[in-house]
């Protein structure tokens, strides 16, 4: 619960920094901060236990390209154009999308009462794109279009999809592996994939502004590595969707910052959908009677 928490106050920071930094730059730089404080860590207290079998490197590989490449590119783009309650709202989408890869894997069957929470999310979610789609944020100082706004909300509801993919495909590393080796190795792949495409942008000309806010928000996240390592000790002890379920503590935490910081104002739509997604999550993740 402490890891999304604070993951809540990440999605704000994010809002903010995504005005000004390009999208490669900001993956990169917030995932190398993080890898830079883990790696620290191994040398510490772990630097003999970091072997990894080779059978393992392609689902290292798996949770590096989804957790720690499309995620935060999907968020730095993302947020470029949508709202932190609105963001965050669609993040909180990741329980339901759990259960799901659940019953498609095989790991998980889901009952009539799940069926109907999945159902009642995603008429929340329908409901937060036509919030968006009527009442698109800012971006630069500009009214962003309708269309952009909608492709924001899709981008969020994928990094939503990465955070489920990498709550249940993790499992077996975590059954492995120890929390900080999984996360170490994982965060340095998905560095190793985004370091090109930063240097290729700011080759480009695309360096945005790193300004002392920036620069201490971006630390901020960054620092967020530690929280990383928090959320893979709670999926080493729980399954993907009990540990996932606190993600609904992000629009809590997202909405209250958004609007004391951001001046960011809700509508009525947003708050029955809001009311859908949460609601359809938790009866989704309802606890079922207890078989003896």
């Amino acid at each position: 619960m402490g890891a999304f928490g604070l993951f809540g106050g990440a999605v704000v920071v994010t809002r903010v920094i995504a005005q000004d930094i390009p999208p490669f730059t900001l993956a990169a730089v917030r995932i190398g901060i993080g890898a830079a404080i883990l790696w620290a860590l191994v040398l510490l207290f772990q630097r003999h236990g970091m072997r990894v079998n080779r059978r393992d490197w392609g689902l290292f590989f798996l949770l590096a390209v989804f957790y720690f490449t499309a995620f935060p590119l999907a968020m730095a783009v993302g947020f470029q154009v949508t709202e932190a309650s609105r963001g965050a709202l669609l993040l909180a989408t990741s329980p339901v999308w759990s259960v799901v890869l659940g019953r498609f894997t095989g790991r998980e069957a889901l009952i009539g009462r799940q069926f109907v929470g999945v159902a009642i999310s995603v008429v929340g979610i329908a409901l937060v794109f036509g919030e968006s789609a009527l009442s698109p944020a800012e971006s630069g100082g500009e009214t962003i279009s309708t269309l952009a706004a909608v492709g924001g909300a899709l981008l969020l509801l994928f990094a939503a999809f990465c955070v489920a993919v990498y709550g249940v495909a993790s499992q077996p590393a975590f059954a492995r592996y120890s929390t900080l080796n999984v996360s170490a190795w994982s965060m340095l792949i998905g560095m190793s994939m985004l370091a090109p495409l930063a240097i290729a942008e700011i080759g480009l000309g695309y360096t945005g502004g790193f300004s002392p806010q920036n620069s201490m928000l971006m630390v901020y996240l960054g620092s967020l590595g530690l929280a990383q390592l928090m959320f893979g000790f709670s999926l080493s002890r729980l399954t993907p969707t009990q540990a996932v379920i606190y993600v609904n503590f992000n629009p809590l935490v997202a909405t209250a910052l958004g609007a004391a910081l951001l001046e960011e104002t809700l509508t009525g739509m947003f708050a029955v959908g809001a009311a859908a997604v949460i609601a359809g999550a938790v009866l989704v993740n309802w606890p079922g009677p207890q078989h003896r």
